[in-house]
């Protein structure tokens, strides 16, 4: 195993080594396949808030889409999502290509339709299959 540069990379190295990746697999941490998607418990847009929790997608845009610090309201956005998703923005939105399951495009544009409506799902833990808040 090769000497990783700093001490965030040498305990990313041991965690990895310890749950038994081998180093060939932790040199390349970058995800290629599609991860699989859990089985649906709510309607789409209470998977689409799901897939905006997970994806942490309030850390720009808001725990409700449409008053973060640094990213734009997501308000009448829904069409936009399936471009600037996958395959992210210049102006510093992340591609998002390789962390999407297959339903996670249109359930993020059906939660991001109900934005600002009064009708959207508001819980905050998603990765509960009922969340309760």
């Amino acid at each position: 195993m090769r000497v990783l540069p700093n001490i965030v990379n040498t305990a990313l190295g041991l965690i990895l080594l310890a749950g038994g990746i081998g180093a060939a697999q932790a040199a390349d941490p970058i995800q290629t396949t599609t991860p699989q998607c859990i089985a649906p418990t709510m309607d789409a847009a209470g998977e689409g808030r799901r897939a905006y929790l997970r994806m942490n997608c309030y850390s720009c845009h808001g725990s409700n889409g449409h008053n973060g610090s640094m990213g734009p309201s997501l308000i009448g956005k829904a069409g936009s999502v399936k471009g600037a998703v996958p395959g992210g923005r210049s102006k510093g939105m992340p591609s998002f290509k390789n962390k999407l399951c297959p339903d996670d495009i249109a359930n993020l544009s059906a939660y991001i339709q109900l934005l600002g409506t009064g009708t959207e799902p508001d819980f905050l833990n998603w990765w509960e299959s009922k969340p309760s808040r």
